[in-house]
């Protein structure tokens, strides 16, 4: 039932390419005011979804909506409620880049002033005062990458949508466009497509993982790290924990276990249990009556790389 409650919203959503099926059946519920991964590997059709969420395409079967109306509706009012960042974003190289907000805000139907203020709100917000009169033609990626954000930003949109916002941004270009996005979800809904995981568990809410056109999970990072919990342990030593391996490895309840590197580069010994109780009691034992010092004892939570490599059948899939 479609519901006006819900920033977006998608009903059997499905987009074919003669033969070749896109999307399928693509059923989200998307809270106000929060902010969606949605993840998934090259060509699993994010792109496609945010196209038929935009308007810019039309879908093949089901429906999408922004807040109660149809994705396919492309009034002037409708087009205001969003906001589009693409992954590669394209400007006229003889515009500066206030002069290109400044059109975008005229294009949205404000006046010349009012489109102005809008534009230099968000050269600042992103960063780009000091372009602002340089000419887009000079723009580095990273930098055309922001004003793709601030074009996007100019119509003051409910719902945002942001396709690999931060691919072309040194470190400290994607910590500001991921502190924007922080300060945004107060008053915005934003859907972001990315490839970088760590991202996603720094901003998101919920997260939605697709694959081959199929969504195959959507719920928060939270639960579904808990849901694909493994029983993993790491402990650190004052030695290297190498001679323990053999011992570890031959208890009923070890699945596998390694020797490796933190980013520390201090030895650590990783062990997936198949029975966390017997795990948690016996791994302490075995380290003492073999004369280790246990200096580092924690149950590790699977990260949210494992259980995409896991979900889309990726081939690297770590333990």
């Amino acid at each position: 039932m479609q519901r006006t409650d819900l920033a977006i919203q998608t009903i059997g959503l499905g987009k074919n390419f003669g033969a070749f099926t896109a999307l399928k059946d693509l059923n989200l519920q998307i809270e106000p005011n929060s902010v969606y991964g949605f993840l998934g590997p090259n060509g699993s059709g994010k792109t496609t979804t945010i196209k038929l969420l935009i308007g810019l395409s039309q879908p093949s079967t089901g429906h999408s909506y922004i807040y109660g109306v149809d994705s396919a509706d492309r009034s002037l009012q409708t087009r205001r409620l969003i906001g589009y960042l693409p992954d590669v974003p394209a400007f006229h190289k003889y515009m500066t880049g206030l002069q290109y907000l400044v059109l975008c805000g005229e294009l949205f139907g404000f006046s010349y002033d009012d489109a102005q203020k809008r534009a230099y709100e968000q050269l600042e917000r992103t960063g780009l005062n000091d372009a602002a009169n340089r000419k887009t033609g000079g723009y580095s990626r990273g930098m055309k990458q922001r004003l793709g954000l601030a074009a996007a930003l100019i119509g003051d949109p409910k719902v945002l949508f942001l396709d690999e916002p931060v691919s072309a941004l040194d470190p400290n270009g994607r910590l500001a466009v991921l502190e924007i996005i922080q300060d945004l979800r107060e008053s915005k809904t934003i859907f972001l497509s990315t490839h970088i995981l760590s991202d996603v568990e720094r901003v998101c809410d919920k997260v939605g993982i697709i694959s081959e056109g199929n969504l195959i999970v959507s719920q928060s990072v939270n639960d579904l790290k808990k849901q694909y919990a493994q029983n993993r342990f790491l402990l650190r030593f004052d030695q290297d924990p190498t001679p323990l391996l053999a011992q570890i490895q031959g208890q009923p309840w070890c699945v596998e276990a390694h020797v490796g590197k933190n980013e520390e580069e201090v030895l650590t010994l990783l062990v997936h249990a198949a029975d966390e109780t017997k795990a948690k009691n016996e791994l302490p034992q075995i380290a003492t009556q073999r004369g280790f010092t246990l200096t580092r004892y924690e149950i590790v939570q699977p990260s949210l790389e494992d259980i995409f490599m896991q979900l889309t059948g990726a081939k690297n899939a770590r333990f």
